[in-house]
């Protein structure tokens, strides 16, 4: 960035030209703070104008930082010649000086080490340069740096101001970032404070704002007012809690530590333990994410509630106190937007459980220390002593807030992909919809089968899957699954399934036929399309609003409500879906009965 940055070649009695104002919006405020001055004294020491108005001003881009400059200068030079400072002319001028063989003292520092401060200035000149000789030229110039530097150490007396947390944003930013933070709600400096140190993504709010912006304006504030923020530290720092989470609990004088038997794992610490539990229990990627979530909450919980207990020390007071926790949990422990682990802003818990959420926890905490103490990790299991059944809600209610998509939902979503451009992205998209909703897969079975696991049998065509209890299990394959499965295969370049090779994953990368994909690629895939497709449809907004979440499993409990609406039998729907029984699929899709119900008694009521 070049602007009015110039070398002094002509007498100081001569005229300059004065600095054209800006032909725009006033960027600075009416006020001057220290950071302006410490700004032109480094601009007039020849430093890098455009680092120094990152620094000082907070701003980046070329153009406001040459009108910035502009502006700052012309305001300064204003209030120099109002104060009848008849050097006005070198604010902004930057002054170059040759270097000489020896090293020369500041006027400043000569007067200070002579004791010269009651001497007239040109008296401190003339000992000077007795003192340190030099050429004309460069001793003019040497004149003139030192003069520029006391010109703006008496302005920066008589005219700078001190920022105050009730000063207003629009006095210290430039008049862009003052106006989205006043249409954002922020109009003091302590307004801005506040909602900086609260943390999360505070500036979503301001348009044009992103996170590199936002980055900028804390510095910015933070030089202005340095006490204003807090230092940014997360409220669950998960760094530090490795450690703590396992640290001993003393024993309370009478009261005896509880027995450490004799255990069957290799575990020295709660989380070590847990881990063994997941690789134990689970089979699937996202039944091991919820537990080692519902546990890692628990060990947040013990860690910060109950003076970094572990599960040795748990009672049961301390399962009932977590449960009415899980009911009402405080708003520090609610994470704001699109916080990471660790970041400031983040916590444990996106918003208010929902009763099947909070019986969900419990009844995954409950088989966690059922293993620990089957395993002798503990010498018991407070959990089995807790009513569990609080607050239960029944099968209606369970299958109202099930998941799935409806059939007017579906046929839309179907007319989007149809008329998208043929990709392998979209082969694949429109062949996970149909063959889900036809077949009521878990995300887990779908990735990890191979076309081997297809068999034809007198019945018609069948898939061999392995569920989440590492059970095998013999799907049926619907005629509009296995044609989109034919149509698929063809668009990979495999022909059909009768000469595809067994070894081939059900589902493919995009980029490659035969390479496979993970759970979480089809995760993120299948809802960015679903998002996509729900939010082009003519739905109603309250639809679009409710399938905003739409996932993978969405299409297996639509499988389940479309079968249980077209009263396929029960256990046939268990057996299909893999359910551990036929009560586990009663309870989840219970809208028949209602429908039934509801129509009994219109017929009886109208």
């Amino acid at each position: 960035m070049t602007c009015q940055k110039s070398d002094v070649k002509i007498p100081m009695n001569q005229a300059l030209a004065p600095t054209p104002a800006p032909l725009l919006a006033r960027r600075l405020g009416r006020r001057l703070g220290p950071h302006h001055f410490a700004y032109l004294r480094a601009a007039a020491e020849g430093l890098d104008q455009a680092a120094l108005a990152l620094r000082y001003l907070g701003l980046e881009h070329g153009h406001e930082q040459c009108g910035a400059h502009t502006e700052l200068v012309d305001q300064v030079r204003g209030i120099a010649r109002r104060n009848g400072e008849r050097a006005w002319r070198l604010v902004g001028i930057t002054i170059r000086v040759a270097p000489s063989g020896a090293q020369r003292p500041t006027l400043q520092a000569f007067v200070e080490a002579r004791v010269l401060e009651g001497w007239s200035e040109e008296e401190q000149l003339e000992l000077y340069e007795a003192a340190f000789p030099s050429d004309r030229r460069t001793s003019r110039r040497d004149r003139l740096r030192q003069r520029q530097v006391a010109l703006l150490l008496r302005l920066e007396h008589t005219a700078c101001e001190h920022p105050r947390p009730t000063d207003l944003v629009s006095d210290w930013f430039d008049g862009v970032t003052a106006g989205k933070l006043i249409g954002a709600g922020h109009n003091t400096l302590q307004d801005l404070a506040r909602v900086i140190a609260a943390g999360g993504r505070w500036y979503r709010s301001m348009p044009g704002v992103g996170e590199t912006k936002a980055r900028r304006i804390s510095a910015h504030l933070l030089t202005l007012i340095p006490a204003a923020l807090p230092p940014q530290q997360p409220f669950f720092a998960l760094q530090a809690f490795g450690d703590a989470r396992s640290a001993p609990v003393p024993a309370l004088p009478h009261q005896a530590p509880p027995p450490r038997t004799q255990s069957l794992l290799d575990a020295d610490t709660d989380l070590q333990a847990v881990q063994a539990w997941i690789r134990s229990r689970c089979s699937s990627v996202a039944t091991a994410k919820s537990y080692e979530r519902e546990a890692r909450r628990l060990m947040l919980w013990l860690h910060r509630e109950r003076s970094a207990r572990g599960f040795a020390h748990m009672t049961v007071e301390d399962c009932l106190a977590y449960q009415a926790f899980l009911q009402h949990i405080p708003q520090g422990w609610i994470s704001r937007n699109r916080m990471a682990p660790g970041q400031l802003g983040w916590a444990p818990f996106k918003g208010p459980l929902t009763v099947a959420s909070q019986q969900q926890a419990v009844k995954i905490l409950g088989g966690l220390f059922a293993w620990l103490a089957a395993s002798k990790y503990l010498s018991g299991n407070p959990w089995i002593l807790v009513n569990t059944d609080t607050g239960s809600v029944d099968q209606v209610t369970q299958a109202l807030d099930t998941k799935s998509i409806g059939e007017g939902a579906l046929e839309q979503i179907h007319d989007f992909l149809d008329a998208q451009l043929p990709t392998p992205s979209l082969h694949r998209i429109r062949f996970i919809v149909t063959f889900m909703e036809a077949v009521g897969l878990r995300s887990s079975e779908l990735v990890n089968a191979c076309l081997g696991d297809f068999s034809l049998q007198p019945e018609g065509w069948t898939l061999r899957v392995v569920d989440k209890g590492l059970k095998t299990r013999t799907v049926y394959v619907a005629r509009p699954a296995f044609e989109a499965l034919q149509t698929y295969l063809e668009h990979r370049g495999l022909g059909g399934i009768e000469v595809a090779p067994p070894q081939a994953p059900l589902l493919a990368s995009a980029e490659d036929p035969i390479a496979p994909v993970g759970y979480q690629a089809l995760y993120t895939t299948v809802k960015l399309w679903l998002r996509k497709a729900i939010s082009a449809s003519e739905l109603s907004s309250r639809e679009r609003s409710d399938l905003a979440g739409a996932t993978t499993h969405w299409l297996r409990h639509t499988f389940g409500t479309k079968a249980v609406a077209r009263d396929v039998p029960y256990d046939v729907i268990q057996q299909q879906m893999g359910h551990a029984s036929v009560n586990t699929t009663m309870s989840i899709y219970a809208r028949a009965p209602l429908k039934r119900r509801a129509e009994e008694l219109a017929k009886a009521f109208g």
